[in-house]
């Protein structure tokens, strides 16, 4: 069986963010690409954690139109 995942992408980002948004993540974008986005709980979604330089982060809100659609194949 196939779920489909929201994976955050590089290009529909700067296509659909904000200029200041784009601005404050512009050092981000090489490590949110393809980083799936949970959407579960939410209007918006988030990046949970991710790393740059030994520091933490997270990313919310994660709007739908930063995301695609990425199949993935289920073992259940």
């Amino acid at each position: 069986m196939k779920s489909k995942k929201m994976v955050f992408d590089r290009q529909q980002f700067n296509k659909n963010a904000p200029a200041n948004i784009k601005s404050m993540l512009k050092n981000h974008l090489d490590v949110l690409d393809g980083m799936v986005v949970d959407f579960s709980k939410k209007q918006y979604g988030i990046i949970n954690h991710y790393e740059i330089d030994g520091e933490s982060f997270y990313l919310y809100p994660v709007y739908v139109d930063w995301c695609s659609d990425k199949e993935q194949m289920s073992l259940f």
